[in-house]
């Protein structure tokens, strides 16, 4: 029975959150939806499963979990628990991209630290705005990396699709992203058709941006593997400019890890790496040190005295008499 039904990404995750115990509040927050909304959609997942209440919608989780040959509750997918030789994209598919790139994170994505370091060597001052931007499309690049998608849907529902498209439309390009891999479809072809006609008139949104939130609905809505296949090529071009590469990167390997495909997730992520490492490289072949300024390891501090004075025990016991 549990495999005649169609799960979506949304129903999933849905599922996921309820078999944690967590509240339709913690729900909505965790997938970026209002409480109301939220209560709606779980209450049309009952419907979809045939079942009456937040229970019986958990213990079909657990049978459709068993039906695919996976331990009910919060035990890893098979191949998922630690490995004694674990590679990087081994702890990416455990954890997240982020987590496991840590400080990496900082060479790779829109306004990375190659950036930086560029406009400080062109002498490009950073101004309020400029660096408002950075910030703004850093959290986008990052929300990717460790699979928040409901930050998209929260940006999406405080109205700020108009700013982005005007700002960066890039910023829109990751938003799209987001909002496609996180399962909100109505609200990813929004964004979408707001990308469009800024590329019918030539505002900022190139060719191969579109090509990456085009190839990402058919992937992931149509569930097209030739849709997989061009995130695939767009992810694979060494002559593409960072991004959108490394962004067609990042949605390769939640599209993997949707397909529940561990190994080509693992190989992505090791893709991610790979990418960070290099441009680490070249920012240290031009004398830079991204990570660090002093290698060193820190002694102690002396301890503070003060200047012409010393105190003994003697000083000490005649300064209390006097007292």
């Amino acid at each position: 029975m549990t495999k005649t039904i169609d799960i979506t990404d949304r129903d999933r995750q849905m599922l996921e959150l309820l078999s944690q115990g967590d509240s339709n509040r913690a729900i909505a927050e965790s997938m970026g939806y209002r409480e109301g909304t939220m209560r709606v959609y779980l209450h049309g997942l009952y419907r979809k499963l045939g079942v009456g209440n937040k229970t019986a919608a958990v213990i079909w989780y657990f049978d459709y979990l068993k039906s695919l040959g996976r331990d009910a509750g919060s035990a890893p997918e098979p191949g998922e628990a630690f490995a004694a030789e674990e590679s990087f994209g081994d702890l990416a598919v455990r954890q997240s991209p982020l987590a496991a790139l840590g400080a990496f994170s900082m060479f790779i994505g829109t306004y990375g630290r190659m950036w930086s370091v560029g406009n400080r060597l062109k002498g490009v001052a950073v101004d309020a705005k400029m660096a408002r931007r950075g910030r703004q499309s850093r959290q986008l690049w990052e929300s990717l990396l460790a699979g928040d998608f409901g930050y998209a849907k929260r940006l999406y529902d405080d109205d700020q699709v108009a700013r982005l498209i005007v700002d960066s439309p890039p910023d829109c390009v990751l938003l799209a992203c987001l909002l496609r891999l996180g399962g909100y479809s109505r609200a990813a072809d929004r964004v979408m058709a707001q990308l469009a006609r800024r590329r019918k008139s030539n505002a900022g949104v190139s060719a191969k941006e579109f090509a990456l939130v085009t190839a990402l609905r058919e992937a992931v809505d149509a569930r097209s593997e030739a849709g997989v296949a061009s995130v695939y090529r767009m992810a694979s071009e060494s002559s593409a400019k960072p991004f959108p590469r490394h962004a067609a990167l990042a949605s390769l390997f939640w599209l993997y890890r949707g397909q529940h495909d561990r190994e080509r997730a693992c190989q992505a992520a090791n893709a991610l790496f790979a990418e960070a490492e290099a441009i680490r490289g070249q920012l240290h072949a031009m004398g830079e040190k991204p990570l660090y300024r002093d290698g060193s390891v820190p002694g102690p501090k002396a301890p503070l005295k003060a200047a012409g004075t010393r105190t003994t025990a003697r000083g000490a016991r005649a300064a209390l008499a006097e007292a």
